[in-house]
């Protein structure tokens, strides 16, 4: 037997400290990069798309946009088009009836009446309606001008109340007839059929809009069934 077989074995006592304050200063220091690191890349591809764009603000349907992001003219197409739709639905609690184009021109409403002074295209503006929904649409006199949809829809007949907050989409009458009112252009509407519009959306309609919708689109009161 050699003399290392029969010497005892002799434990070894090893001593575990725990890191120093510059080492631990260190990791939380790291580990504080990468959060901040993923906060932000986060953040940056919430708000900017990779191409350096804004992103689609939240909440907007593929075929709505904000007017704060529309060209200057639109802006101002918009605006009139709220004013406009303000005294239609005047004569329309007054009379019971929607009034033409023709009349509101009469009367100095925008954008139906002509301003020698605006710039862009003219438009010829007319009404249509059928059942519950009614269309003034705006169609420009030249080629590739963008057209203009006032899309107003009435409750269906023997339909419930609608419950509805007054808002963008929701314009209540003073005989208290609730309104789902909205517009809409697109891009070029020189060609476009007259016809009555109902679901712009599948026909190339964009709809602007002053605040991206909470909730999509708020669908109108069903009919009552017996």
């Amino acid at each position: 037997m050699s003399a290392d077989a029969a010497r005892p074995f002799e434990p070894r006592t090893v001593e575990i400290r725990p890191p120093s304050l510059r080492e631990e200063t260190t990791i939380v220091v790291r580990l504080a990069v990468v959060i901040v690191a993923i906060v932000g890349f986060y953040l940056a591809n919430t708000a900017w798309r990779v191409d350096g764009a804004p992103a689609r603000a939240s909440g907007l349907l593929p075929y709505q946009t904000l007017v704060s992001d529309a060209v200057s003219g639109a802006q101002l197409m918009f605006r009139e088009l709220q004013e406009g739709l303000l005294e239609a639905e005047r004569v329309r609690s007054d009379t019971g009836e929607w009034p033409a184009p023709d009349a509101l021109a009469d009367q100095g409403v925008p954008p139906f009446t002509k301003d020698p002074t605006a710039r862009g295209p003219a438009y010829r503006w007319i009404v249509t309606h059928r059942g519950a929904f009614i269309n003034y649409r705006g169609i420009p006199g030249v080629t590739g001008a963008p057209a203009w949809l006032l899309l107003i829809q009435e409750p269906l007949p023997d339909s419930l109340p609608d419950p509805s907050p007054e808002d963008e989409e929701h314009h209540r009458l003073a005989g208290g007839m609730m309104l789902h009112v909205s517009v809409w252009t697109h891009a070029d509407g020189s060609e476009l059929s007259p016809a009555l519009v109902q679901m712009p959306q599948n026909e190339g309609w964009i709809q602007m809009r002053v605040n991206p919708p909470s909730i999509g689109y708020a669908p109108p009161p069903t009919v009552k069934t017996p």
